[in-house]
């Protein structure tokens, strides 16, 4: 009799043993829906639990063999054809390439089609303002700032920012005091500040280049969100002459 209750209880920690085992299989076996989004070390395994592989989106930058294109091209008409295949398939180009393609167009009124095209397709919209050399006409500039002044493309998605550098603000100031009015020097300076991010120095620099106080006031009045130091504005603010102008806008900023 004894040895039949030793048998029997045996057997029943074999079975728990056994049950046991089995929870501790499911444990292990069983995982959450959400870890095949879990970045993993070991690629096997991200394999295995059928991971998605996080890439870097690859820029569709076209080659230059392609901007060479362009300038085979004898009519406009065709230039135009071309910008379109390229970007409704995604493809994109730097300010240097659009800036060369736009160079061999022949009229300034297919030039600016072809910039209005180029600009949402552009890898480097804060150096957009250097396309504008390639106008005849400053009619056809202010047509081209109006429109990126007026375009939100950016503003909806990410904005490439970029922090101007000493080199960079060189040639800023000299575009800025090569216009010959505070009217289009404000559109410029606008379109300029509008994806870069800028110290109170440089803005203050920018600032002096205008003729008159009351447009230096309204620019130093949109470019305060793009200063990266608002606790050195006061730098920027003492570029106005009147007491009146600086004041309102120490208000105004105030309250911001």
């Amino acid at each position: 009799m004894m040895i039949g209750i030793a048998v029997a209880a045996l057997l029943l920690a074999a079975g728990n043993v056994k049950a046991q085992s089995g929870v501790e299989r499911r444990t292990r076996t069983e995982r959450p829906r959400d870890e095949r989004y879990i970045d993993r070390a070991d690629p096997r395994r991200e394999s295995r639990y059928g991971a998605v592989e996080r890439r870097e989106p690859v820029l569709k930058v076209v080659d230059n063999i392609v901007i060479r294109s362009f300038e085979r091209e004898r009519f406009d008409s065709d230039r135009l054809k071309m910008a379109d295949m390229i970007f409704s398939t995604g493809g994109l180009m730097t300010v240097a390439q659009i800036t060369r393609v736009s160079t061999v167009f022949d009229y300034d009124s297919n030039r600016i089609k072809f910039l209005k095209k180029a600009y949402r397709n552009c890898v480097d919209p804060y150096n957009y303002y250097l396309v504008l050399v390639t106008l005849e006409y400053g009619s056809s500039r202010d047509k081209i700032m109006d429109y990126v002044l007026d375009d939100n493309y950016y503003s909806r998605n990410e904005v490439p920012v970029r922090k101007i550098s000493s080199s960079d603000m060189s040639g800023i100031i000299k575009t800025l005091k090569n216009e010959p009015f505070d009217s289009r020097r404000g559109k410029l300076a606008l379109m300029i500040v509008r994806t870069n991010v800028f110290t109170s120095r440089q803005i203050a620099d920018m600032a002096k280049t205008y003729d008159f106080d009351s447009n230096r006031y309204k620019f130093l009045l949109n470019a305060y969100d793009r200063c990266i130091d608002p606790q050195n504005y006061l730098v920027a603010a003492n570029t106005l002459e009147f007491s009146s102008n600086r004041n309102d806008l120490i208000r105004k900023i105030s309250r911001r």
